[in-house]
């Protein structure tokens, strides 16, 4: 199967590249295919005609969005959309990853597909645009909400906590936001499962995420304990979210439901904790 993958750089991309290797892997960086161009996606897909295409690429600066809201959407909403036409016009699955960030985190148990969105910045608005621009053009597209996003490349919070934990005694962590980690080897694990699946009957949206829930204290934790045997994790110290104010209010419970993913595709997970395990000892 020829597959064109965006964004291989980034977390996602660059171990879908690494996982999907029996496929022939048209693997795209923003310099091959500057998502902002819409001209240049559909020049890039006319010219390769695979036979999928995933879509990992995106904005995701939280913060920096407030600023950017234009770009935002151009590379969150427009751009998937476009990928959808064309996966549309040649009859090809489209597999476009989403976020937690799409809800509020006001529920109170973990979230189900179907629950209704209500993001709370400019970057969960603009991913959720992406879902509803990919949803109304239909046929065979699937969109993957996941979360905490980690891996040992690029800007992510398991790399900061190893970082900080070598150069600080003491860290202050918040433990009042509760979510699910999810590596990109865990994505592109089920993704390489669930392709030779994919089907007419099983299009829409899901919760790809590892079992389990944890608090952004609890993760760091778990991180530490184990990669830095020489910090004292009584100095590991669990704040609120008052008092690490950021520019973009963030989902206080933004914890996915893994259940319709699990039965649409017949897939078992890990608890988060396990695959963690897995990206340090790996």
């Amino acid at each position: 199967m020829k597959i064109l993958i965006t964004g291989i750089n980034g977390q996602v991309g660059h171990a879908l590249m690494r996982e999907l290797t029996e496929h022939e892997l048209i693997g795209l960086t923003r310099q091959d295919c500057d998502l902002t161009n819409l001209d240049k996606i559909k020049q890039v897909i006319d010219q390769h005609q695979p036979d999928l295409i995933i879509n990992p690429a995106a904005y995701t600066k939280v913060d920096q969005a407030e600023d950017e809201p234009e770009l935002a959407f151009k590379i969150n909403q427009d751009a998937p959309k476009v990928m959808a036409e064309k996966a549309s016009e040649y009859n090809i699955p489209l597999i476009h990853f989403s976020t937690d960030y799409v809800f509020n985190g006001e529920k109170k148990e973990a979230y189900v597909e179907n629950d209704p969105t209500h993001p709370l910045g400019i970057y969960g608005q603009s991913k959720c645009a992406g879902e509803e621009a990919i949803q109304e053009v239909g046929r065979l597209t699937y969109i993957f909400r996941t979360s905490w996003v980690y891996s040992n490349i690029g800007h992510n919070f398991y790399l900061t906590m190893k970082k900080l934990s070598q150069e600080r005694e003491e860290l202050k962590v918040v433990a009042d936001q509760f979510g699910v980690p999810t590596s990109n080897q865990f994505i592109a694990e089920q993704v390489k499962c669930i392709i030779p699946l994919l089907s007419e009957i099983n299009t829409g949206i899901y919760h790809l995420v590892p079992d389990g829930s944890c608090s952004w204290h609890e993760f760091a934790n778990e991180i530490i304990g184990q990669t830095n045997p020489k910090f004292n994790l009584d100095n590991l110290h669990p704040i609120s979210t008052h008092e690490f104010p950021t520019k973009t209010k963030r989902p206080a419970n933004s914890v996915l439901s893994n259940d319709k993913i699990k039965k649409s595709f017949g897939l078992s997970f890990n608890d988060w904790s396990q695959e963690l395990n897995k990206i340090i000892h790996g």
